[in-house]
This record gives structure tokens, C-alpha cells and sequence, in this order.
């Protein structure tokens, strides 16, 4: 008999213009470095990244795995590459003068906003940094564009060719899973890992970076003696650090026996019920192109699928999985003002600007479980699913 996670393996669909998979992290390590924040030399030079070594310094969340060779190692040489209205976002945002997240701004950034999505819109990671920009408070930053916070396109192509290199023989489509009883409910989660996240720089998203954790996750009623009842009762898909939950026979949900059937978004990997274009952003045309029309992964044809609670090393290791950047203003700050110049008065740097910015949307994600991941602890909750 199947276990639940075979019986259950989702049908993944991609964009023509898709060029990152779901992969195993072991096989990025094979052509990554180890470092640590500060320091010029690599914990562990390419090809020597062992779960071993990621284990022992998986206790530092300024550790950080590195996939490329090529483009900014460093936080400064970062934003050198950016436009001033990103620069300006940031600034705001790392001075906590951004505007207060609110219902009426939520309203004004989501078109699709409703009662029945509000938790959801409070989920977003780029809330609070785009808090201002959405309020009009940042009146330098023009109406239909968005700024972007990308990493250079050698980046990108650096990342590509070192992905295909390593899986030019077979693809190795790999979902990890893991099992967590949360109150009345088994949920059982699906994470796809991705090399480079491409949806700034590729398909007109908001960003880019090394690393994407993605998935969607599945909700068993339990019975009196705590055993799953099938079929699940809602189904998760994940997107952007929010969600969209569904009860499992909802028309926006497609089944192929028991298979739920996800639409992962072009370069960001979020996923979704439909083959659709996303709006996100209204006020900046800012959308997630999920669809459908690339590569489908069936559920046979995952090769590796990984118990999460099996790789211990994984979920020890509290690192980043790819580069992760600072950015201290004062060594900046000269290339701030000038970028800033035509749009601010010194008052901006008067602010209380921390002694370092931890660069928002280009520095790489942490694991899947970590205590930054509600859904991994708190996946009920966090999902939004209604008592039984």
C-alpha cells in the first residue's frame, strides 16, 4: 500500500519560459561554497559542502550557502546595480518610516481583497517594505513601475549553467515532505526546492535570489484515536510566504485520482489552484505568470521524494540556502546620496538607520523548518483551516 505521501504526490505544472525545477539540495551543494557573514575566505571551498559541515555550522543564521561565483558577494555591490526608487524603499523601510500595514492599504494593493482573503494579504513578505510606495508616500517612485531588488543577469546565467550542468543527465525531480499533527488536523507538506529564483530579472517580478523553498501542503481530519482521515479536508498552496486555502473537492481544485493538481508561478515558484495570470500588485501591474503551458512534473514522476524528518542535517542547519547580503549604510552612504540625491532631503539620512541592512527580497531564504516559517510549526493556524 502506498504511504500517504505517494498516494497523494501532487501534478505540477510550469511556465514554457520556466528554467529551474525542483531539485535536491544535496545536488546544489555539489557546486556550492560555505561562508560565513564578514568573512573573506569560505567556510568550505566548491564541491566540498558536505550535510556533515552544513550540520555543524547550522547553528548561525549568518551562514550562508553560495550557488554562483559570478556577481555581488557583498551587500553594497548590490544595490550599486539598483535603481534610486529601490534604494529609497529600502531606506525607508530599514528606518521604520515605512506607513503602518493596514486593512485600507491591503485594499488598495490587492484588487482580488475580500473578506475571505484578508489573513491572506496580511501574509506577504513585501508588505512593510512596500508599505510606503503603495500609500504614495514615496512620490519619486512612478506609477506603473515597481522598483525591482534583482541580482545582476550573469548571475542568473551563472546559476542556469551550473543547475544544467548538474542535472544535464536526468532532471532528478525531487519533493521533500514531512507529517506534523497539529490539533485536529495531520498535515502533510510538500516542499520543491529551487536553485535560483529568476521572477524579478526573467519575468518582471519584484525579485531574485538564490534558493526557493516552495510547496503546498494538505489537511487530514484526525479521528478519536489520531489517525488521518482520508481524503484531506482542505489543501494549501503556498505562495510568497501567503497562502490559498481550499477545501479539498472546491471547483478551483483539479484532482487526477488522488493527486491534487498545483500551477507554479514563472520564476517566483509560488503555487497555485489554476493555470492563470496572478495579479498581485494592481497599483504596478506586478503579477505571477502560473500558466500551466511548460513542463508538467506527473506524480510518477517524482525520482527523490525525501522525508524531511529523515535528513536531520537539513532541518539543523539554520543557515541561508544561497547568498545572503548585508548592506552597512555608512560604507554606503556615499553611493546613497548621490543615487538619492534628486529625490530626498537630508532629513532621510537623519533617520535612525541601523548600523546594517539586511538586504530585503535578493538575499536567499532560510529552510523549510525554521522557526521564521509559521506553516512548518504552526501549519493550521497559519493555513487559515477552520476547526473541524
Amino acid at each position: 500500500m502506498a504511504e500517504l505521501h505517494e498516494k497523494y504526490a501532487p501534478i505540477m505544472h510550469y511556465s514554457k519560459d520556466e528554467l529551474f525545477f525542483p531539485m535536491r539540495v544535496d545536488d546544489m551543494l555539489a557546486y556550492s561554497s560555505l561562508h560565513a557573514k564578514d568573512e573573506e575566505t569560505p567556510l568550505a571551498r566548491r564541491g566540498d559542502v558536505t550535510p556533515d559541515l552544513l550540520a555543524g555550522h547550522g547553528k548561525s543564521p549568518h551562514v550562508f550557502v553560495r550557488s554562483v561565483d559570478q556577481g555581488p558577494y557583498l551587500g553594497v555591490d548590490v544595490v550599486k546595480e539598483w535603481s534610486a526608487g529601490a534604494l529609497e524603499m529600502v531606506y525607508q523601510w530599514a528606518a521604520e518610516t515605512t506607513a503602518t500595514w493596514t486593512e485600507d492599504l491591503a485594499r488598495k494593493a490587492y484588487s482580488w481583497f475580500s473578506p475571505k482573503t484578508k489573513s491572506a494579504t496580511q501574509l506577504f513578505w513585501w508588505n512593510k517594505l512596500l508599505a510606503n510606495v503603495i500609500d504614495g508616500a514615496v512620490q519619486s517612485i512612478s506609477s506603473d513601475e515597481l522598483p525591482r531588488l534583482t541580482l545582476p543577469a550573469i548571475t542568473r546565467t551563472d546559476a542556469l549553467e551550473r543547475y544544467h550542468a548538474q542535472t544535464k543527465t536526468s532532471p532528478g525531480y525531487t519533493y521533500y515532505y514531512r507529517q506534523i499533527k497539529d490539533g485536529a488536523y495531520l498535515c502533510l507538506q510538500y516542499w520543491f526546492f529551487y536553485s535560483y529564483n529568476d521572477w524579478g530579472s526573467a519575468f518582471a517580478g519584484f525579485n531574485d535570489h538564490e534558493g526557493d523553498w516552495e510547496g503546498l501542503l494538505l489537511f487530514f481530519r484526525l479521528d478519536s484515536q489520531g489517525r488521518p482521515q482520508e481524503p484531506p479536508a482542505y489543501i494549501t498552496f503556498a505562495n510568497h510566504e501567503s497562502r490559498l486555502t481550499k477545501p479539498w473537492g472546491h471547483p478551483d481544485v483539479t484532482l487526477v485520482g488522488t493527486h491534487p493538481v498545483g500551477y507554479s508561478g514563472a520564476g517566483s515558484h509560488a503555487t497555485y489552484p489554476e493555470a492563470t495570470t496572478y495579479t498581485l500588485l494592481k497599483a504596478y501591474g506586478l503579477v505571477d505568470y502560473a500558466t500551466g503551458d511548460g513542463p508538467t512534473i506527473d506524480h510518477d514522476d517524482w525520482v527523490h521524494r525525501l522525508d524531511l524528518d529523515d535528513a536531520g542535517w537539513l532541518t539543523r542547519y539554520r543557515g541561508s540556502w544561497g547568498t545572503r547580503y548585508w548592506l552597512r549604510p555608512a560604507q554606503a552612504k556615499p553611493l546613497l546620496q548621490a543615487a538619492l540625491a534628486a529625490t530626498l532631503t537630508s532629513a532621510l539620512f537623519r533617520q535612525n538607520i541601523p548600523a546594517e541592512i539586511e538586504l530585503p527580497g535578493v538575499s536567499a531564504p532560510r529552510g523549510p523548518v525554521d522557526d521564521h516559517r509559521p506553516q512548518s510549526s504552526n501549519p493550521v493556524a497559519w493555513a487559515g483551516v477552520p476547526p473541524p
